[in-house]
């Protein structure tokens, strides 16, 4: 199965900074979620960047670093899965 990662917001320079982001940690997260992961930019209406993960809302705003974009994803896969081994859309 395919982990969806999508960041959305008005097209403004903070969007395209999460979504950078995330193309270059994309080889990270599928090795640390253990399944593949698309990364796509949506429009929105807010202001700041949101980041969901399968339609999951899991940050809002722009981290300090890309690691901490990671962590929240990771976190955020852990919670989702609920004990399972692969994450799953809900």
């Amino acid at each position: 199965m395919v982990v969806r990662v999508s960041v959305r917001g008005r097209p403004n320079y903070w969007r395209f900074t999460v979504y950078s982001w995330l193309l270059e940690v994309r080889d990270i997260l599928e090795q640390e979620l253990g399944e593949p992961v698309e990364v796509v930019s949506e429009d929105g209406d807010s202001d700041d960047p949101e980041v969901y993960l399968n339609e999951h809302l899991v940050g809002v705003g722009v981290p300090g670093e890309e690691g901490y974009l990671i962590e929240v994803i990771k976190k955020a896969a852990l919670e989702l899965r609920g004990g399972r081994e692969g994450l799953t859309a809900s």
